[in-house]
């Protein structure tokens, strides 16, 4: 890596991913390495992780805010291309681009003094109309730039350094760090009730349970999962019933928790309060095993582990049927959710946006949480507690991230990858298990 500061005309995509010059800002295809008729999704995948690797070995230095932001694309380029619907969309553009290329070009075969339908005279015929179509040409040019920058490809001027909006994290992280925030007070809802009464106090010397984890109780109950007139992966909304009550985290689980039961710290962004990041699955369900084999714990009956993927919607959704738990309008989003438009680019500590109703927070947006299951596709009817699949293309991810646009943060967004991929967005909020009395 180069000890020397980024320059402002530091071109990631070309020194970290080996993108011509030419090439840059890269098309999502371009950005992955792969060819435009590629429709393989573990190709797709597979290009997409290799390129993120590239990059990843720049997280946490001096070249974060670039790793950062590459990545984002990154992703947003795997998901696109690998969602039939967001591809069309996508390829329609490129083409529409290439289109318009094709028509400005100058057509090389045309004969001196020779004339275009219309009568039109072509480019060449003489010095004079040649310098004044020069002119032309030029103009043409930079504004074909310009909106090939803006419309269809990716913000190259994004992934320059922005001096305001870095003071702007540092300063709300460490207002964040340096302000302890009040607990978080319940939400009164006639469907839950707060289990507090099960941790023991710091003060009374007696082992503090879950390592501080707050819990809230839900009950059983039916829902409908997934959506309609969205990407395939939430589609089709079924019927989905929990039959027993469970505890969930009321945060995701933090980094000062995580280090108490591993000893280690894998977190990206730093901050005791922020959410555990850069965690894969098999990370995170031994987090959950460590946890439940506690001496203190053990002797509690409890069992810590991942939600499953019905478990978390259902928590999420609180009783909606909105594409968020505040609602369908993306302007709201912001008051319950740290994600691309107001996250800066980082976590931030755990329950500083508003819960949804029944008294979560972080559902949406922050870090992606870990589900138990692997991915399976929707199937048509109703089901009772799914599990997913006994095996599957990858393990399941929900919620978005802090660099997610508001459309990947949705209740019934859906995303797996594989349990041994730990990209920076990946934490976990556990579920705790309920003892029910013999007979219930």
């Amino acid at each position: 890596m180069n000890s020397q500061e980024p320059s402002d005309t530091f071109n990631p995509y070309h020194v970290w991913l080996g993108i011509p010059q030419q090439k840059c800002p890269p098309t999502f295809y371009e950005l992955l390495g792969i060819s435009l008729n590629e429709d393989d999704r573990f190709v797709i995948e597979s290009a997409a992780e290799r390129q993120r690797s590239h990059v990843e070995q720049y997280l946490g230095t001096k070249w974060n805010q670039f790793a950062n932001q590459l990545i984002s694309q990154i992703d947003e380029a795997e998901i696109t291309l690998l969602s039939p619907e967001l591809r069309r969309e996508y390829d329609r553009k490129v083409n529409l681009f290439k289109k318009r290329r094709k028509n400005r070009q100058i057509d090389p075969t045309a004969a001196p003094g020779a004339l275009m339908p219309g009568g039109t005279r072509s480019v060449g015929e003489g010095s004079g109309l040649a310098r004044e179509y020069a002119g032309i040409v030029s103009v043409l040019a930079i504004a074909f730039i310009a909106m090939a920058a803006s419309s269809f490809f990716l913000p190259w001027k994004k992934l320059l350094p922005d001096p305001e909006q870095k003071q702007q994290a540092e300063e709300q992280t460490a207002v964040a760090e340096n302000s302890r925030p009040e607990e978080p007070g319940t939400v009164e809802n006639n469907n839950t009730e707060t289990t507090s009464a099960a941790m023991q106090s710091e003060e009374s010397g007696e082992p503090l349970l879950g390592v501080g984890i707050q819990f809230k109780r839900l009950p059983g109950g039916t829902f409908t999962m997934g959506a309609a007139n969205e990407r395939g992966s939430s589609s089709p909304p079924h019927s989905v019933t929990i039959t027993k009550p469970f505890e969930i985290g009321i945060h995701e689980v933090t980094q000062k928790q995580y280090e108490a039961v591993m000893g280690t710290n894998p977190s990206v962004y730093a901050g005791e309060n922020h959410p555990v990041d850069s965690l894969n699955w098999n990370q995170a369900t031994e987090f959950c095993r460590k946890l439940s084999a506690m001496p203190a714990e053990k002797a509690a009956g409890h069992v810590y582990r991942l939600p499953t993927e019905a478990e978390w919607e259902y928590a999420c959704r609180a009783g909606t049927s909105s594409k968020f738990c505040c609602g369908d309008d993306e302007s709201e989003l912001e008051d319950y959710a740290w994600f691309k438009n107001n996250a800066l680019t980082t976590t931030h500590p755990v329950g500083q946006k508003k819960p949804n109703l029944w008294g979560l927070y972080d559902m949406h947006g922050n870090v992606y949480e870990w589900c138990q299951d692997f991915y399976t596709r929707y199937q048509e009817g109703a089901v009772t507690d799914p599990q997913g699949g006994e095996t599957g293309p990858g393990r399941v991810v929900r919620g978005g991230g802090m660099s997610n646009i508001a459309d990947y943060c949705r209740s019934s967004e859906r995303a797996y990858v594989s349990a041994e991929t730990n990209r920076h967005s990946y934490g976990l909020r556990v579920v705790r298990e309920i003892a029910l009395p013999a007979g219930e």
